[in-house]
C-alpha cells in the first residue's frame, strides 16, 4: 500500500509541476517584465574639451584665459562676446537615477539628477547647470502615466534656486525603453528642449558580444526662452518671479558690438538649443547601455538665424570664430558606465530567460519523470 501511495503522490506532483511549467511564463514572466522598485544607476561621460560661455568672466568683464592675448579683448570698455567663450573647457556630465514615491505594484517614479561640470575647477565652482527630473512610469508598459505628475527642476549657478516646471503629463520615453524594444521609432521627451520627438531605429550593433539596437534623433533649433515661457504660461498661468529670474539667462540684450554686429544699438538675442542624440538599447530589457549627445546652445536673433548657425557653413563659421556659443559639448558615456549598464541588462535578461525558458523546461522534465515513475510503481504494486 505504501508503494501505491507513493506512486500516486509522484503522479500528482509530476502533473502539478507540468501545470506550473505551463503557467510560469503566463504569471511569473509578466512580473519580471515590469520595472523593478529598486532601480539605481549612475551614468558618467568621458571628460571632453568643449566650448563654454563663462558667465563669471562675463559678469566681471574679464576675458577667459585663451582670449587674453587676443587684440580684440584688450579694450575692457568694448569686449565682444568671444572674449568670454572658453574653447578649452574640460566638460563632463553625470546623471543619477533612483526611485521615489509613488512606487507600488502598478507604478514607479524615477528621480533623475543631471549635472554638467567643468573639470578645471573645484566644487562648487565647477557646476555649469543642473536639473532634477521626476517622472512616474507604468511598471507594465514602461511608459509615463497619462497624468500631470511629471516635474523638472532647473537650476542655474548664477540664479540660485532656479525654477521648477509646473506639473505636466510626460508625452514620451526617456530613461528606459519598453521591455522587448522594437525596431521602430519611439516618442522621446527631451528635458532641455521641453519637447517630444521621434527617436528612430537605425540598426543593430554588437556591444561586448551583445546585440543592441541603435536609435538616433536630431533636435532642430529650439528657442529655450519661448519654450520655457510657453510651458509655464499654459492654461492661463502667470509667470512667477522665479520663472523670470531663470529666463533672464535665456534672453540677453547687449550692444551690437558685443555680438559681433555693426551699429550702436542694443540687440536682443535668445538662447537656442540643438542636439544629436544616439542611444544603444539592449532590446530584451529595454535598458540603455550606451549614450552620446552633441549638445549645442547658442544665441540668435530669430529662428531663421538660429537655423543658419546650427547647420552647414554657419556652424563652421561659429566653430572657427565663436561669438554666439553658450555651450558646445560632445558627451559620450565612459567605458565604465557602458560596462555597468550592460552588466545590469545582462543580469535582467538572464532572469527573464531562466523564468521563461529554462525553468519551464526543467519543471516539465522533472514532472514527466515523476509521472513515469509513478505509473511504473503503480503497475508493480
Amino acid at each position: 500500500m505504501a508503494k501505491k501511495a507513493l506512486s500516486h503522490i509522484a503522479i500528482i506532483v509530476g502533473a502539478a509541476l507540468i501545470v506550473i511549467a505551463v503557467l510560469l511564463p503566463t504569471f511569473l514572466v509578466p512580473k519580471l517584465k515590469s520595472l523593478p522598485l529598486d532601480t539605481k544607476s549612475t551614468t558618467i561621460t568621458d571628460v571632453r574639451e568643449g566650448a563654454l560661455l563663462d558667465s563669471g568672466a562675463l559678469a566681471e568683464n574679464k576675458p577667459v584665459p585663451p582670449a587674453k592675448d587676443d587684440p580684440e579683448c584688450a579694450d575692457e570698455d568694448n569686449l565682444p562676446m568671444h572674449c568670454f567663450i572658453n574653447t578649452e573647457v574640460p566638460l563632463k556630465s553625470v546623471r543619477h537615477v533612483h526611485m521615489e514615491d509613488p512606487a507600488d505594484a502598478k507604478v514607479v517614479t524615477f528621480e533623475v539628477g543631471t549635472t554638467i561640470l567643468r573639470m578645471d575647477r573645484d566644487e562648487p565652482k565647477n557646476l555649469i547647470n543642473a536639473s532634477v527630473d521626476r517622472v512616474t512610469l507604468d511598471r507594465a508598459t514602461q511608459w509615463p502615466v497619462d497624468e500631470p505628475t511629471s516635474t523638472i527642476a532647473m537650476s542655474n549657478p548664477q540664479e540660485p534656486g532656479g525654477d521648477q516646471l509646473r506639473p505636466f503629463t510626460r508625452p514620451g520615453i526617456q530613461y528606459q525603453f519598453p521591455l522587448g524594444a522594437e525596431k521602430k521609432s519611439y516618442d522621446y521627451y527631451d528635458v532641455v528642449g521641453l519637447l517630444e520627438q521621434d527617436i528612430d531605429f537605425m540598426g543593430e550593433e554588437k556591444q561586448d558580444g551583445e546585440t543592441v539596437y541603435r536609435y538616433e534623433m536630431q533636435i532642430e533649433p529650439v528657442n529655450l526662452y519661448e519654450q520655457f515661457k510657453a510651458h509655464q504660461t499654459a492654461e492661463g498661468r502667470k509667470l512667477t518671479e522665479a520663472d523670470k529670474n531663470y529666463m533672464a539667462s535665456l534672453r540677453l540684450k547687449l550692444p551690437a558690438a558685443f555680438w559681433g554686429e555693426e551699429g550702436d544699438d542694443e540687440i536682443e538675442m535668445d538662447r537656442y538649443y540643438t542636439n544629436v542624440r544616439t542611444v544603444r538599447v539592449e532590446p530584451t530589457t529595454g535598458m540603455i547601455v550606451n549614450g552620446t549627445e552633441h549638445i549645442f546652445q547658442y544665441y540668435a536673433k530669430d529662428d531663421a538665424e538660429a537655423r543658419a548657425i546650427a547647420h552647414g557653413e554657419g556652424r563652421k563659421a561659429e566653430e572657427a570664430n565663436r561669438n554666439r556659443t553658450a555651450m558646445d559639448f560632445e558627451a559620450q558615456w565612459s567605458e565604465q558606465t557602458k560596462d555597468n549598464q550592460l552588466s545590469m541588462a545582462r543580469d535582467s535578461k538572464k532572469q527573464l530567460k531562466i523564468a521563461s525558458v529554462y525553468a519551464p523546461i526543467l519543471l516539465v522534465i522533472i514532472g514527466v519523470v515523476l509521472i513515469l515513475l509513478g505509473i511504473r510503481g503503480h503497475r508493480r504494486s
